[in-house]
């Protein structure tokens, strides 16, 4: 398992490409090779040739400050001090995770010759902070610090005020600053303005990847109901033999791409328990799914992991240039958005599922909001937990839990699409001062890279704390099923996109994942379509303007 582990989270380099435009697929980034005359063989780590180079700047640039977040309240439980300084000094009673971030942060500043202090002097807490880094940095402050990493909430609806997004960055690359053109190519690509702060994200942030939705769900309760719950998974007629369990069949069924809308409709009618009103679905009842129609996590989740692309990326020819260059446009009809809403109408209007308009803190039947969901779902009356991140399986509510419980991804909207994985906005992310020396960014940038490679066992540890392997027997259905949501993070640019467009007052909250909670997601395609046909013109015009200002963004060679 752990190897397996490992090769996942190695693709968490790239699955922060939710938060940055990526219009052209996959880009191949410079990489820190060694000189010609650098002789390496099997044995050599890669930073006993970088570590001289590092060494070799200005007292002054390898002395870094990193300033964290100090507000504590965030949707997530992990934080991001713990996985990103560690303690202050080790004692018997640091938990072994933090033990391993601080051991591998002191073995990169060793090894790079850094000395790397920790600062939260800022109070730039979580919310919508980005104009305060903006600020801060804007005022060329000597004291500011080299590397803000924050909870940068909403950083997309503030993008274009200050933020320039230079993220695509792969296993065992996260900078060249020697490199020819790379600065070239990542801006034209990946960013929309390069004014105020380098915006940049690894896997060495815990809470991307604590940030990834799924949807956890009962494996006691679909073992328990296997005779009610059979023909939505094997088909008609099938039953299973003495001693099988649905659950592995089912890791099966959505391993093998059929598992979608219509059969989480099928799954909820069955599992269907009338406890409360007669002949009507309420929250007493034996249920499928609730969902908080009022949250983004659930309606984005819903709309941008359904398989459907919503963006469409083609080139034109530059008149002025005749380069070509690649641009993005929403589609002319609302048809892949349709088929979604459809989708999920036809599961909220049926037996079994529960659209509620509390918000998260309600944990009650008559307030029943996110943490209600979860106390369900933790006594066997509800069959999966509703949209989740990764990171929200830290909560006691899911660590006291009886029955046993794993993940799959969200449903697609038809079996013949891929699945889709978005990361939410909360993420932590981290911003480089741009009034930082260039060389000083080049040593930001190795001792990221270290920690990025050498946090395999940290992200492994995390993951076991997170999903209870220490203290549950889990069919390794659940390592397979992360493997699916890693490897579906593939569209997160439609949110981003959407997310930019919508950050003025004019079209602030018409999103297309806003269009869709509305109405108890049950507004249908005709309701939709109107929707997008009076903003789809209004949001490309604003798109043109972005993407026009893409193109004009300085490069450094």
């Amino acid at each position: 398992m752990k190897n397996r582990i490992v090769s996942l989270i190695l693709f968490l380099c790239v699955v922060f490409s939710v938060f940055a435009l990526a219009s052209c697929g996959p880009k191949t980034p410079a990489t820190n090779t060694p000189t010609s005359d650098t002789v390496t063989d099997a044995t050599t780590d890669k930073w006993e040739v970088l570590a001289p180079k590092v060494r070799a700047i200005s007292e002054e640039d390898r002395q870094l400050k990193i300033e964290l977040s100090t507000k504590v309240t965030a949707e997530k439980a992990s934080k991001n001090g713990p996985y990103v300084m560690g303690p202050d000094a080790l004692d018997n009673s640091i938990p072994e995770v933090q033990r391993m971030v601080y051991e591998r942060n002191e073995k990169a500043k060793a090894r790079l010759g850094l000395t790397v202090e920790y600062i939260s002097d800022w109070d730039l807490g979580y919310g919508k902070q980005t104009a305060k880094i903006n600020e801060v940095v804007a005022a060329h402050d000597a004291e500011a610090p080299d590397l803000f990493i924050n909870m940068i909430y909403d950083m997309n609806m503030s993008l274009i005020n200050g933020c320039f997004k230079d993220v695509w960055s792969l296993p065992g690359s996260f900078f060249d600053f020697e490199a020819p053109g790379w600065m070239d190519n990542w801006m034209k690509n990946m960013s929309f303005t390069g004014d105020r702060a380098y915006i940049l994200a690894s896997d060495y942030f815990m809470d991307v990847f604590c940030s990834m939705s799924l949807l956890p769900f009962n494996m006691t309760m679909m073992d328990a109901n296997a005779s009610r719950l059979t023909e939505a998974i094997l088909g008609t007629g099938e039953t299973l033999k003495t001693g099988e369990k649905l659950s592995n069949y089912f890791f099966d069924f959505v391993e093998d791409g059929n598992w979608t809308w219509d059969v989480l409709g099928e799954l909820c009618e069955a599992i269907w328990v009338d406890k409360g009103t007669v002949g009507q679905d309420d929250i007493y009842d034996t249920l499928g799914i609730i969902a908080d129609r009022f949250g983004g996590i659930n309606a984005a989740s819903f709309l941008y992991s359904s398989g459907e692309t919503l963006i469409e990326s083609y080139e034109i020819t530059d008149p002025a240039t005749n380069a070509t260059k690649q641009w993005l446009k929403y589609p002319d009809n609302p048809s892949s958005l349709n088929l979604i809403f459809e989708k999920v109408k036809s599961v909220f209007e049926g037996n079994g599922s529960l659209a509620t308009s509390y918000t998260f803190s309600g944990n009650s039947p008559d307030a029943p909001g996110s943490a209600y969901h979860h106390t369900k779902f933790a006594n066997g009356e509800l069959l999966f937990a509703g949209v989740c991140l990764l990171g929200t399986l830290e909560d006691d509510t899911f660590r006291q839990m009886t029955d046993v419980y794993s993940v799959v991804p969200c449903p697609k909207a038809d079996a013949s699409n891929e699945y889709n994985t978005i990361i939410v906005n909360q993420a932590d992310a981290g911003a480089i001062n741009v009034h930082t020396s260039r060389n000083k960014a080049r040593a930001l940038s190795a001792f990221l890279q270290y920690c990025t490679e050498h946090s395999a066992d940290i992200r492994e540890e995390l993951l076991g704390d997170v999903m209870k392997y220490e203290i549950r027997t889990y069919d390794m259905g659940t390592d397979r099923m992360l493997d699916l949501i890693y490897d579906g993070i593939l569209y997160g640019r439609d949110k981003t996109v959407d997310d930019l467009i919508c950050m003025g007052d004019d079209l602030r909250g018409e999103r297309w994942h806003s269009l869709l909670k509305d109405n108890d997601f049950e507004g249908g395609a005709s309701y939709f379509t109107t929707s997008y046909q009076g903003l789809r013109d209004a949001k490309q015009l604003r798109l043109d303007e972005y993407m026009a200002i893409w193109y004009t963004l300085p490069k450094v060679e």
